[in-house]
């Protein structure tokens, strides 16, 4: 997918961990301040993809290696995430949009003319 691809790693969020109520680790989901709810959604559905196709029950085998960490998901927002540049303008949060100075908006180089549909 084109989108994937501009999006790159800077479209996923981090994660903070923590150690649950039984021991175990959490994992808490942080977005990037600048991705909008759509495109999270997007890449929320991306991520259940990949997790049914680990265990796959028919076509092919397992895949090998260490298992994705299941994120918990928060309201924990990471404001120094670095949006990448060139998206349609609809990946981007509005609210975030609004705080840009005219030099970094330029530089974002958003195609207000291009709406990605979801």
């Amino acid at each position: 997918n084109d989108l994937m691809q501009l999006v790159g790693s800077q479209g996923v969020s981090s994660d903070e961990s923590d150690t649950g109520l039984e021991g175990h680790k959490v994992y808490w989901k942080i977005s990037p301040a600048w991705r909008s709810e759509e495109l999270a959604d997007f890449m929320h559905s991306i991520d259940s993809l990949i997790m049914s196709n680990r265990h796959p029950r028919v076509g092919h085998r397992l895949i090998h290696g260490q298992e994705p960490r299941r994120h918990i998901p928060s309201s924990l927002v990471n404001e120094d995430a670095v949006a990448p540049p060139g998206l349609p303008l609809n990946c981007y949060k509005d609210s975030w949009l609004t705080c840009l100075l005219p030099s970094e908006r330029k530089k974002l180089d958003a195609r207000a003319n291009k709406w990605y549909n979801f």
